[in-house]
């Protein structure tokens, strides 16, 4: 429709002038209108630059900043997922709550697979002849941990490394709050997977301080190396050590169960963190080793 076709329907432009009236531009500027009318204003107003010419005095400031603000939330704002909603409501800033939701460890197909894993491992264990029938767990649970957190250590896994390239927020604070998070949620996870295996209490949280011990040494590593040779290196020797401490005739098939082992796997955890803390550094550094830019500015 150009500014000189007539109308076609009663709510359209005026059929003598090809222009919208100045009450129906009042209407559509005060309040909303029918769908049907809505659509046939604004597709004239879309193809007319005189109406919308006489349409803008008519419109409030606050109206049009009400607009605004919605097509800017529309095209720019990302959609918020259910975990970025959940920590909103719990009181979490908008801004930590976006940064920790776009996670890859934080996606459902993620969570999903670890559970799936865990829970092949309870069964295993249920249906099992051997003592040894929960070493999977205790052996999974680990290793799920350390993998989710070095998959938000870095920009190979991470699409929101952009994102933490310019965040205020150093990046050893950026990574501790992170894998915070991941392990506050693999530990339900284990917790919730422990509690279906054939032991007796004072053994089912044996996954605990190996969890925290792997994840300590995969972020020390992941300070000055990529995130792949660091998890790759930290399953490693987790999978040697898990063959040293082999012992059917203990309980769940490993040493690693014992007080004194448990003490051991500790003490490196304690270690490891403060080698984070010492090599903090490292993840200030744009590329394979981390995301930010050189720490100008920033919260240390």
């Amino acid at each position: 429709m150009t500014e000189t076709e007539p109308a076609t329907a009663q709510e359209g432009p005026d059929r003598s002038s090809g222009h919208l009236d100045r009450d129906l531009l009042q209407a559509y500027a005060a309040r909303p209108l029918p769908r049907a009318a809505a659509v046939l204003i604004e597709g004239h107003l879309d193809r007319c630059p005189t109406c919308r010419t006489r349409l803008a005095p008519l419109m409030e400031a606050e109206t049009m900043l009400s607009l605004w603000q919605q097509v800017d939330r529309a095209t720019d704002e990302p959609a918020r997922g259910l975990m970025e909603r959940c920590a909103l409501r719990l009181g979490v800033p908008e801004h930590t709550a976006r940064l920790c939701a776009a996670m890859p460890s934080l996606r459902w197909s993620w969570w999903g697979g670890a559970a799936l894993l865990l829970m092949v491992a309870v069964a295993m264990a249920r249906w099992a002849d051997s003592a040894s029938g929960p070493l999977l767990f205790f052996a999974l649970a680990p290793a799920l941990s350390a993998v989710g957190v070095a998959a938000v250590t870095g920009q190979r896994f991470d699409p929101a490394y952009v994102w933490l390239a310019v965040s205020p927020l150093s990046g050893l604070r950026v990574v501790l709050l992170r894998a915070a998070v991941v392990q506050m949620m693999m530990l339900v996870l284990s917790a919730v997977g422990a509690a279906g295996l054939p032991l007796p209490l004072s053994c089912l949280f044996g996954w605990l301080v190996p969890s925290l011990m792997l994840t300590a040494v995969c972020l020390a590593l992941s300070s000055r190396m990529d995130a792949v040779p660091a998890i790759g290196l930290t399953l490693g020797t987790w999978l040697v050590g898990l063959t040293i401490s082999y012992n059917p005739d203990v309980v769940a098939g490993t040493r690693l169960l014992l007080p004194e082992v448990q003490l051991a796997m500790a003490a490196v955890a304690v270690l490891a963190a403060a080698a984070v803390i010492a090599l903090r550094d490292g993840f200030d550094r744009y590329g394979n080793q981390g995301w930010t830019v050189p720490a100008v500015g920033r919260e240390d």
